[in-house]
């Protein structure tokens, strides 16, 4: 008590004490990020040689170029802006040194002239998908004229010509090096025969799997002499790492299922004894677009009974998707399988545009003109416009709901309509009406209930996870812990610093959490993560749909392989397995290496038999192509033992190679190799130039 008393009398000591304890731990951090990053560091998102990407240029940029809808895939947008200001100061760098630019009057045409830019084309046009050359003069207007004053149209458009201007120089860059290859005759002549020479032979491969890893146990002098033989195959870029993890499901208990299919049921009366379906639907976050659906679009469990209840009767509650449904039958009709239709769009549901229609189709009914006519004339729907107002046939659904209903319920054919849609004033006439199936469609409202976990089902699953990561002191415990708790055990996944993707979790903020930790400084190879990620309804719910536990079973450095790099990689791992198991059946075999039945009676092996086989059609065998087209391997003879990428191949060819005759012109076969070769430029060029400048990415300091 005499401790309280004292306390009570000097609070403002305990309260300084307080306040000096909370600084000294600010401080802490703030000391240890200045060590880790300096001041300068703070916005370097990366660069690429000596030029820097900037974080604040960066953000600028996607929130200029991509709309707000386009942001919603933050991590993809994040890797197309990355890849974007990287190939810009590669391309930047590798122009200057050719020698190459684009001028003012050279961007002026890529922006408003008769060349444009793929970026203009695919930015500026309407809606028949030819450029908007309106917009664009109007935009080009303002400029001259000292009226393009918004700062976010003027900083939008400074980035886009830039981008304009990497495109280009790009564009030059591939073209003076394609302008560089040449296909020599003796390459196109071996394509031929690579293509048209074929030759009959049957085979038996034995797998690699008919031998056990510790018969062919690998040495590290085996993985040396690989890369002897590889030395750069296996050399990395970047770091990366190889994860395991177990995730466990959360699944609605049978609780939860009772809990979402009263809630449906208590959402039946109001439903059926709604005064207005629509307003009550949508009000109670169902559904209702007052289209009339076939019953091929229904779910199956649903079908049958919304076309053969009463209108007005509900169906359901039934569990579709995830979710209890309900459906009130509001109409049911028999409408014409498509319609044929033409239209005259007045853009803008104004009040003057409504008076413009109502004089058009006084012409057409006067006979004055006709609506063909009316419609190149003054339609605002370039697709149609052209072909007369003409929309050709159309299912029901197609259209919006307003035009559709015209012209599948209340319109007559032959008659003249005027409608207003989200797209203005149409006018319209029904040229054509197909009834083929005779089935009935009908207008529904929905309701629905989510199946969801309840707190307490999550709960129970996550208290799993901790009690897996408790007990989980290495990989191999990990893997052995979750097999036996049937958790779902995922081995040997190869990840990198900013990936946000992996194809069993999804992708997005869920993924960059424990990505984060997989590359924390502190995580070494054969940790467990000690946090249990959770991840959330890929639907959208609010709910935790699994946890996850989380282990890194080896670091990969980034540089020249090791042998630690390819006992790290599962691929490279396993070739050089594979390539011991290969000599382990060759010593196994030496009796029966001649003998194709012999090889497949002591491996449980199968022969094959292929007929007019070619170079390319060897099962993506290139080691087998190059023995069968030998010209030292004759017909009838077994070839000598081919370590393939699968298995051990031995073959006997059981007809000479059959040759075409050389063409005496080579030119098509020279242009279709040139044709690939330059495809292949394009594809791979920035990647090969990247390669000669240092890039430094630290985004995942970041995001």
């Amino acid at each position: 008590m005499a401790l309280i008393g004292t306390i009570r009398k000097n609070g403002w000591i305990l309260i300084g004490t307080m306040i000096l304890a909370l600084g000294g731990f600010i401080l802490m951090d703030v000391v240890s990020n200045t060590q880790r990053y300096s001041a300068s560091d703070i916005n370097s998102l990366g660069k690429v040689g000596d030029i820097e990407i900037k974080r604040s240029e960066f953000e600028t940029y996607e929130k200029l170029v991509y709309s707000e809808q386009q942001r919603n895939n933050t991590y993809q947008i994040r890797s197309q802006s990355w890849n974007y200001f990287v190939e810009k100061a590669v391309v930047d760098k590798v122009a200057d040194d050719m020698g190459i630019g684009v001028c003012k009057e050279e961007l002026l045409d890529l922006q408003f002239g008769l060349n444009l830019s793929p970026i203009m084309l695919e930015r500026f046009k309407n809606e028949a998908g030819q450029p908007d050359r309106a917009k664009l003069a109007n935009i080009k207007n303002a400029i001259d004229q000292g009226q393009f004053t918004d700062p976010q149209g003027r900083a939008y458009w400074s980035v886009q010509e830039k981008e304009i201007a990497k495109s280009r120089l790009q564009e030059k860059i591939i073209t003076l090096m394609s302008k560089g290859m040449y296909t020599p005759t003796w390459q196109a002549e071996a394509a031929f025969r690579e293509n048209n020479e074929r030759r009959d032979f049957v085979a038996v491969r034995i797998l690699y799997d008919k031998v056990k890893d510790e018969e062919a146990p690998v040495t590290d002098s085996d993985y040396k002499d690989f890369l002897s033989k590889n030395p750069r195959l296996y050399d990395q870029e970047e770091e990366s790492r190889v994860i395991s993890f177990a995730t466990f499901d959360v699944i609605p208990s049978q609780a939860d299922t009772m809990t979402a299919l009263d809630g449906a049921i208590k959402m039946v009366e109001g439903l059926l004894n709604a005064k207005n379906d629509s307003l009550h639907a949508i009000a109670n976050g169902g559904a209702y677009n007052g289209l009339y659906v076939p019953k091929d679009k229904f779910p199956a469990a649903f079908a049958d009974s919304v076309m053969q209840k009463p209108v007005g009767s509900i169906v359901g509650p039934l569990l579709d998707d995830g979710q209890f449904t309900i459906i009130k039958i509001v109409d049911r009709k028999t409408l014409p399988d498509s319609v044929k239709a033409r239209h005259i769009l007045l853009r803008d549901a104004t009040p003057e545009n409504a008076t413009h229609a109502d004089s058009l189709i006084a012409l057409i009914k006067s006979g004055k003109q006709r609506f063909d006519t009316l419609a190149v004339q003054f339609s605002q729907d370039p697709g149609s416009a052209r072909l007369g107002g003409d929309l050709g046939w159309f299912a029901n659904g197609m259209m919006v709901v307003e035009f559709n209903n015209l012209c599948f319920l209340n319109g007559e054919q032959g008659k003249i309509y005027k409608i207003a849609t989200q797209f203005g004033w149409h006018i319209v006439e029904i040229t054509g009406k197909k009834f083929i199936t005779n089935e009935s469609s009908v207008k529904v409202a929905v309701l629905g209930r989510r199946l969801e976990p309840s707190k307490t089902t999550q709960q129970n699953m996550k208290d799993k996870a901790v009690a897996l990561i408790q007990q989980a002191k290495t990989v191999g415990e990990l893997e052995g812990l979750a097999t036996q708790q049937r958790a779902k055990f995922q081995a040997s996944e190869t990840v990198k610093a900013n990936d946000f993707t992996i194809a069993s979790l999804g992708a997005g903020d869920d993924v960059r959490q424990l990505m984060r930790w997989v590359f924390e400084e502190n995580t070494k190879a054969g940790s467990v993560g000690k946090e249990v990620f959770s991840f959330g309804d890929p639907k959208g719910g609010y709910f935790d749909s699994k946890y996850v536990v989380v282990a890194v079973n080896s670091i990969i450095p980034q540089g020249k392989a090791t042998v630690a790099t390819l006992k790290a990689i599962p691929e490279a791992d396993g070739t050089v397995k594979n390539l011991k198991k290969g000599a382990y059946i060759l010593e196994k075999s030496q009796q029966n290496l001649g003998d194709l039945s012999a090889m497949a009676t002591q491996w449980n092996g199968r022969i094959d038999t292929l007929r007019n086989a070619n170079f390319l059609q060897t099962n993506n065998e290139p080691r087998v192509a190059g023995v069968l087209f030998s010209p030292t391997l004759e017909t009838g003879t077994v070839s000598q033992p081919i370590i393939g990428n699968y298995g051990v191949v031995l073959l006997r060819p059981t007809s000479d190679v059959r040759k075409e005759a050389m063409p005496a012109d080579m030119t098509m076969f020279r242009r279709q190799l040139s044709s690939q070769a330059s495809t292949a430029l394009r594809t791979s060029l920035m990647k090969s130039l990247q390669m000669q400048y240092k890039v430094t990415d630290n985004r995942s300091r970041f995001w």
